[in-house]
């Protein structure tokens, strides 16, 4: 049956012909409205219960072994759990004493200060009957934040008396028991997503905190931007867990026009952009990746844009002023291709699908100056590639040193931007030299399954048979329809020579590919982020070559998206660390028994 039938020409096949007059209609108003909606709709998931808004801000810092302070409660009270809250630093060891009369002291409990709990509160249950505790630093090199003490029956937390020093304070320490004790209602019974940094944001969101307050960045092993941008919660909102994850959530909902235009310009239809942006909304990975304080939002988001502007660039022809004005769509896609290089290097892998698209463009010119450009046609080329020497070379080299200068700023060492060569060469071992194994590390072929998501957060210390969970996971039915979707596009694309699925097909495989022989042997599912939007791209060709030959294409597009939204809903508990049964989770959040949470 032919495609004119049920609503749509195929002009835009045939990467070597002209293009349709839908692609010089501008935008309309209706587009507008759609994507307010769509952001709205995604600013509110990534910003609901994302987080407190408020945590310990003071602290105490010795600098000498030996110096403390001693909290009394008023009375003998029965302590049965204590909770603390650290700070950058997280090395050394504080030793936590009880007495009943201040004189006679046993030990409580020895705090070994750890990397993994920064801006995290660890609650550990102790019980003992005390009226004194004394905290006494036996190796420096951390902050404590905040301690509280909480009753063994009633688990209500037990009020401070007073405070006072023990042992010599050191010349350069910052504050003291008052500031460990001064903000009681941030303390929590029970620590949760909500008052703690979980998975990679101790690494990410305490640098961007330490970019602030030029303390010596912990975090190096990837470049310094997706922090930098960190950074703009964290001044807005403080170092609270809501201004550590606030730009991501920011940058997923601002993805969601993006995707729109790269879905417009490559569609030319209001309708499939709309299809294509809403099915985002509809992704897990994108929404958990919105709620916390990783870069990877970041970098995905830049992604698409370099690519929609190559894209563009493809589709402008050098005729009537063209040739001048194509060069604004290279030189965004090549600042693009610098802030997602400057984010990770992983995203510095889409480099090679620019290029392959970059040719293929030329191809296209080529083909039309035979009968449009004549010998203007070499001089342009020649014009071109020397631009992108400097669009994609020089400019993005430029962006990738520049994210550096808030690193610059915090490290302690003379470093200037010699010291460049040496930082990059520190990542690549780094990374070549990752060997320690990870229960939810995965390899490369297992990531089109999804068969591995990465357990970013488990709750713990829940009521029975309560779960508590956030991974990365996509919508299943995103990510095994896109595949199925995407090795059908290609099969079609191919005998139609259609310019989207080439596209798609080298923006995919220029992600991919690499991981393939990476020298990295541990990987994870989340290296697969920026595949996700590429697989949407061919679930909705997919969509719409249906609906062009096929009576109940539109009803089937219909149950797609209605079928993505179910999922949607299905799988939010444990996209946003939403409490359920244990035995939800197991019967039917667990599809896969490789699925560990």
């Amino acid at each position: 049956m032919e495609s004119q039938e049920y609503g749509g020409s195929l002009s835009s096949y045939s990467w070597g012909r002209s293009e349709s007059e839908r692609d010089r209609r501008p935008w309309g108003r209706i587009d507008l409205i759609l994507i307010g909606i769509l952001m709205l709709v995604s600013a509110w998931l990534s910003l609901h219960d994302l987080g407190n808004r408020h945590a310990p801000q003071t602290f105490w810092r010795p600098d000498v072994s030996g110096e403390g302070f001693v909290a009394d409660f008023g009375e003998t009270r029965q302590v049965g759990r204590v909770s603390l809250y650290e700070g950058p630093g997280a090395a050394g060891e504080t030793q936590i004493e009880s007495s009943s009369d201040g004189v006679n002291w046993s030990p409580y409990l020895t705090v070994e200060h750890k990397t993994g709990r920064v801006f995290t509160w660890m609650a550990e249950d102790k019980p003992v009957s005390a009226r004194y505790m004394k905290f006494t630093a036996k190796r420096t090199g951390y902050s404590l934040y905040e301690a509280g003490f909480f009753e063994a029956d009633t688990k209500a937390r037990i009020a401070i008396s007073s405070i006072e020093p023990a042992g010599a304070k050191g010349e350069t320490s910052a504050g003291g028991g008052e500031q460990v004790f001064d903000e009681q209602d941030e303390a929590p019974y029970r620590p949760d997503y909500r008052n703690s940094m979980y998975f990679d944001e101790i690494y990410h969101g305490r640098t961007a905190y330490e970019f602030i307050h030029e303390i010596q960045p912990y975090e190096w092993t990837h470049p310094p931007l997706g922090k930098w941008l960190l950074t703009f919660g964290i001044r807005l909102f403080d170092m609270t867990p809501y201004g550590w994850r606030f730009m991501a959530a920011v940058f997923g909902t601002l993805m969601v026009p993006v995707f729109y235009a790269a879905a417009r310009a490559m569609f030319r239809s209001t309708r499939y952009a709309f299809i294509a942006a809403l099915l985002l909304v509809l992704e897990g990975f994108h929404l958990v990746h919105s709620r916390m304080a990783n870069v990877d939002i970041f970098g995905v988001t830049f992604t698409i844009l370099m690519y929609t502007f190559m894209y563009k660039y493809g589709e402008k022809k050098w005729e009537s002023g063209g040739f001048g004005r194509s060069f604004g769509y290279l030189a965004l896609s090549g600042i693009f291709f610098g802030c997602a290089a400057a984010v990770k290097w992983n995203y510095m892998y889409g480099g090679a699908g620019l290029a392959v698209l970059l040719f293929l463009a030329l191809f296209r010119r080529w083909r039309e100056s035979r009968w449009e450009y004549g010998n203007a046609y070499f001089k342009k080329l020649i014009l071109t590639l020397l631009s992108c020497v400097i669009l994609f070379v020089v400019v993005p080299a430029g962006i990738y040193a520049a994210s550096y200068i808030p690193y610059e700023k915090a490290t302690k060492a003379d470093d200037g931007l010699k010291d460049l060569p040496r930082y990059q060469k520190d990542i690549y071992n780094y990374h070549k030299g990752v060997k320690e194994k990870h229960p939810y590390s995965s390899k490369w072929y297992t990531w089109p399954e999804m068969l591995r998501p990465v357990w970013y957060y488990g709750g713990k210390d829940l009521a029975k048979g309560d779960a508590q969970s956030i991974a990365a996971i996509g919508n299943p039915l995103i990510w095994w329809g896109g595949l199925a979707a995407m090795l059908l596009s290609w099969w079609l694309g191919v005998r139609n020579r259609d310019k989207a699925v080439l596209t798609i097909a080298v923006m995919y495989l220029s992600f991919y590919v690499p991981w393939m022989v990476s020298p990295r042997s541990i990987t994870f599912l989340y290296h697969y982020f920026p595949m996700v939007p590429l697989l949407i791209l061919s679930i909705v060709w997919m969509l719409r070559w249906l609906e062009q030959r096929w009576y109940y294409g539109r009803t089937f597009t219909v149950l797609v998206v209605a079928g993505a939204a179910v999922l949607f809903v299905w799988f939010y508990p444990v996209l946003t660390g939403m409490t359920i049964s244990r035995e939800w989770m197991n019967f039917g959040i667990r599809w896969l028994p490789s699925w560990g949470f």
